[in-house]
């Protein structure tokens, strides 16, 4: 039977080793995933806004609290 042994030092450099994938990759995207994500905070804002407008308009409309 053979018995696979796992140490400290393979754990720690299994994981350096994915992290180094993901920084090169995170490397090659650039800002890009930043520009996308700035850009959905700015659309759901912008949406958040519109639906204020319309429960103000509304609240004006039935005499509700606004």
């Amino acid at each position: 039977m053979k018995t696979l042994m796992v140490t400290w030092t393979d754990i720690f450099e299994g994981t350096a080793a994915v992290f180094e994938w993901i920084f090169k990759g995170m490397k090659a995207a650039g800002h890009t995933p930043n520009v996308f994500i700035g850009g959905f905070v700015v659309a759901l804002l912008g949406y958040w806004c519109l639906r204020l407008v319309r429960y103000k308009k509304e609240a004006a409309r039935n005499g509700t609290i606004e």
